[in-house]
C-alpha cells in the first residue's frame, strides 16, 4: 500500500492510458491481424490503414518528444535500441507469433480486448499467452533449451553503439539527437501523408483511432520517461520495496502477461508494475467500450477443431513474441517508434508470418 500512497500518480497515469487504449481498440475493431486478413481476402484496406497510421503517429510524437528532451530512449524496457542486433529472435520470434496470432484469432492485445467483450474463448488464449509468457521469462526454459538455438543468430553494431536507424546512418555524432528527431518524425509524417491518400483511411474513425492509439504510445513514453519519472527513481531510495519494472517503455502484452501470472502468485504491490496494470487496463477498458455499444456477449469455442487450433495459436503467440521480445504492439507500435532496426525487422516478419498463416487458413478450418 505504501507504493500506491507515493507513486498513486504512476499507477493512475498507466491506468488512464490502458483504459483509452483497450477502449479505442474495442470500439474500433482496432486489430492488425484483422486487418491484413481484410485486405487479402477482401482487398479492404480500412483496418490495416489503421494500424499503420497508428505506427506513423507514435513515431512522430515519439522523435518529437525525445528531441524536445522531454524523455531518452537509449535505455528502454525492451532495449529496443540495444547494440546486439538480435536478427534470428526478430525474424524467427516474429515469423512464430505472425502465424500464431492468425490461428489464435488474434494478438495477445487483440484477445484481452475480445476478452473485455465477454469472450470465455479469449479468456482461455489469453491464459495460454501468459502462461507461454510466464515459462519463457521466469523459467530456465529460454535458456536452457532456446538460447543455446538461437544466440549465435546475432551481430553487434559497436561502432555506431546502437541500432536506431539514425545511428546506423550518421554514426556517433553530438548532433545525432536532433538528426534523430528529425529523422523519425520525418519518417511518420510521410507515412501519415500516404495513408492519407486512400480513402480507406481518410475517414473520421480511422483517422482518430490511428491518433488516439499513437498518442497513447508517445504519451506513456513521456509518462515513464519524463520528469515524473526522474522523482519515483528518486524515491524508490525511501521505500522498502521498490516497484518492479520501473524504467522508460511503452505498450508490449505478451511478457506483461507473463509478468500477471507472476504477479498473481505472489500478489504484492511491489509486483504490480506498468505491464500488468497495462494488460488489466485493457481489458476494462474494452469492456466498458463494449457496454456502450451493446457489443458485450459471453462467447466459447465454436468447435473442438477451434478449440485446439485456437490454443495452439495462443502458445505460439506467448512463444513468438517472447523470443521475438516484442509482439505486433511491442515492436509494432512502441519499437519502430523508437527507429529500432529490429523493431522494423520483426514487424516485417510477424507480418510475414501472418500473410502464411492467413494463406494457410483453408487448409486449418
Amino acid at each position: 500500500m505504501e507504493l500506491v500512497i507515493t507513486f498513486w500518480p504512476y499507477y493512475l497515469g498507466i491506468l488512464f492510458l490502458s483504459l483509452t487504449f483497450g477502449f479505442a481498440a474495442q470500439y474500433s475493431a482496432f486489430c492488425p491481424v484483422g486487418g491484413l486478413r481484410d485486405w487479402v481476402n477482401q482487398y479492404q484496406f480500412s483496418r490495416l490503414a489503421t494500424y499503420f497510421g497508428a505506427i506513423a503517429v507514435a513515431l512522430f510524437l515519439t522523435s518529437l518528444g525525445e528531441g524536445l528532451g522531454l524523455f531518452d530512449l537509449s535505455q528502454t524496457m525492451p532495449p529496443y535500441r540495444t547494440a546486439e542486433f538480435a536478427w534470428g529472435r526478430y525474424v524467427v520470434g516474429g515469423f512464430i507469433f505472425g502465424f500464431g496470432m492468425v490461428l489464435a484469432a488474434g494478438c495477445g492485445m487483440r484477445n484481452l480486448v475480445r476478452l473485455g467483450q465477454g469472450s470465455i474463448k479469449a479468456l482461455w488464449l489469453v491464459v495460454l499467452i501468459a502462461l507461454m509468457a510466464y515459462l519463457m521469462t521466469k523459467t530456465d526454459f529460454y535458456a536452457n533449451w532456446v538460447m543455446p538455438l538461437i544466440a549465435p543468430l546475432s551481430v553487434n553494431f559497436n561502432n555506431s553503439g546502437s541500432q536506431d536507424i539514425a545511428s546506423l546512418l550518421f554514426g556517433k555524432t553530438e548532433q545525432l539527437a536532433t538528426l534523430r528527431a528529425m529523422l523519425g518524425a520525418s519518417i511518420g509524417a510521410i507515412l501519415f501523408i500516404l495513408l492519407l491518400k486512400s480513402s480507406a483511411f481518410k475517414q473520421r474513425q480511422p483517422l482518430i483511432t490511428a491518433v488516439v492509439i499513437g498518442g497513447v504510445i508517445a504519451s506513456a513514453y513521456i509518462l515513464t520517461g519524463g520528469s515524473y519519472s526522474a522523482y519515483m527513481l528518486e524515491e524508490t531510495s525511501f521505500v522498502d520495496t521498490p516497484p518492479a519494472g520501473l524504467g522508460v517503455q511503452s505498450f508490449t502484452f505478451a511478457a506483461p502477461m507473463g509478468d500477471l501470472v507472476h504477479w498473481s502468485l505472489q500478489p504484492q504491490w511491489a509486483l504490480l508494475s506498468f505491464g500488468v496494470v497495462a494488460v488489466l487496463g485493457m481489458i476494462v477498458g474494452s469492456a466498458i467500450s463494449a457496454i456502450i455499444k451493446g457489443q458485450f456477449k459471453i462467447e466459447g469455442f465454436s468447435s473442438k477443431k477451434d478449440f485446439v487450433v485456437s490454443s495452439l495459436g495462443a502458445l505460439l503467440v506467448g512463444f513468438g513474441a517472447v523470443l521475438a521480445m516484442g509482439c505486433s504492439i511491442g515492436h509494432g507500435l512502441s519499437g519502430t517508434a523508437t527507429l529500432a532496426l529490429g523493431s522494423f525487422v520483426a514487424l516485417a516478419a510477424i507480418l510475414g508470418g501472418a500473410y502464411f498463416g492467413i494463406r494457410m487458413e483453408k487448409y486449418l478450418s
